[in-house]
């Protein structure tokens, strides 16, 4: 056997690529034949490269999380082993965090801070985390990250990217208030949409449900009749409401 032979032999008994092969010719002998088995192999390489992350171009303090697509829909009975997942690098500490405490800042607004960016770090590379992410990365209850969130948006008028804003999983009342706040400032809607990480369409939709439950809560409706009349569920109605009595308590404030 020639040097040329022996080299091409040896690379073709090793490699990771190789490994699963032979575990699909004596598992999975249904799989196809060879032809198809390779197919299936380079496929399955190209996930794994595009799902793996290599450990040494990680900075100190960031971690790897998986975190849900941010156009990945909830859906009736939709488990989360159904559900598109991207990798994400988390920046959990960072020299930011550093000279914030150095500027006399208290944990909690750091913790605050840190939140917001890991969520908009999440974001810029296509995933979206809920409370409980981050509260497993940073060690509190999704209780207190919820609260950092909530304050944290009313503070800077902004609305962070997380599964309860970018997909409208459960209460939506701070960023629909902030959008709505932003509107009656005469923000124009496309600045509105990229302040808030939603689309145009989803502002819009926010702010003509606003307008049209303004003015018939404005002629002295009800709540209940508003909801009928509109079509909207009454608790949504009463969302409305809210940021209604809201506004006007700003404006008399």
């Amino acid at each position: 056997m020639t040097d040329s032979n022996a080299e091409r032999t040896l690379r073709k008994y090793k490699g990771f690529e190789n490994s699963v092969k032979q575990m699909l010719t004596r598992e999975y002998k249904f799989l196809g034949g060879e032809k198809i088995q390779e197919m299936f192999i380079k496929d399955l390489l190209v996930e794994f490269d595009r799902h793996l992350k290599d450990g040494w171009k990680l900075d100190a303090g960031q971690v790897v999380w998986w975190a849900v697509h941010k156009d990945e829909y909830p859906g009736r009975n939709k488990t989360i082993e159904n559900t598109r997942m991207v990798p994400v690098i988390l920046s959990i500490a960072s020299k930011d965090d550093l000279k914030l405490r150095l500027d006399g800042y208290s944990a909690r607004e750091v913790r605050k801070c840190k939140v917001a960016r890991i969520l908009r770090e999440a974001y810029e590379q296509n995933g979206v985390l809920n409370q409980a992410d981050v509260s497993l990365l940073l060690g509190v209850s999704a209780g207190t990250i919820g609260k950092d969130i909530k304050e944290y948006q009313l503070e800077h008028a902004v609305i962070l990217p997380y599964r309860g804003t970018v997909l409208d999983i459960g209460p939506t009342l701070t960023h629909k208030k902030i959008i709505i706040q932003q509107f009656v400032r005469n923000i124009p809607n496309p600045e509105i949409a990229r302040r808030t990480s939603h689309s145009e369409e989803a502002c819009d939709r926010y702010i003509k449900g606003f307008k049209k439950v303004l003015k018939l809560h404005g002629d002295g409706i009800p709540a209940e009749n508003i909801a009928s009349d509109l079509e909207m569920s009454k608790s949504l109605v009463c969302e409305y409401v809210e940021i209604i009595e809201d506004l006007d308590g700003m404006r008399k404030g």
